[in-house]
């Protein structure tokens, strides 16, 4: 590899590590604001999707009436979602905090009735042991779905930062540039 794709390589690892490391860091000093700025670059991109979509839908005249239709509306929706995001950030998060407290109970049920039942394949103590924390789990998440997003944001902080660390401990060494 010549030494300007390497030094070029090196630049791209060395900004994108102290990028990670920076959102990391709000990520945990500030967590809920982060997670607002979040639903709220979310709602802004679900706007524009969706009117970019109802335009292509408007502009479509060679393309099938029915596909025309459809992108109309879902595009409509969309838009109407990103401007929900956008006027109560916190109530999308909280919408995806508690399907995925939903999410966690069903499964652990159905391993707990696996367990129970016996499921092929797989033993029944670690089923149950499974089940049973995944609707522990997932029962927490549903009574205090605001400290369930704040423990994922500071988790995912916690993550950025320890990728931008190993990020930068193992880039390129400056002298594989010199060759």
């Amino acid at each position: 590899m010549d030494s300007r794709a390497v030094r070029s390589f090196r630049v791209f690892v060395i900004v994108t590590a102290a990028v990670a490391i920076v959102l990391g860091v709000i990520a945990i000093v500030w967590p809920r604001p982060a997670l607002v700025l979040v639903a709220i670059v979310f709602g802004v991109y679900l706007v524009v999707a969706g009117v970019l979509r109802v335009v292509a839908a408007l502009n479509g005249r060679g393309a099938v009436g029915t596909w025309r239709w459809v992108s109309g509306v879902v595009g409509v929706l969309v838009a109407i979602g990103g401007l929900v995001c956008l006027l109560d950030p916190a109530a999308p998060l909280l919408v995806l905090a508690i399907l995925a407290g939903f999410g966690f109970v069903v499964e652990g049920v159905a391993a707990v009735v696996g367990a129970v039942v016996g499921h092929p394949g797989s033993s029944r103590a670690p089923a149950l042991v499974s089940g049973v924390l995944s609707v522990l789990g997932g029962v927490a998440v549903l009574v205090l779905p605001g400290l369930a997003l704040t423990v994922f944001v500071v988790v995912a902080g916690i993550v950025l930062i320890l990728v931008g660390i190993a990020a930068l401990l193992l880039h390129p060494a400056r002298a594989a540039t010199r060759r």
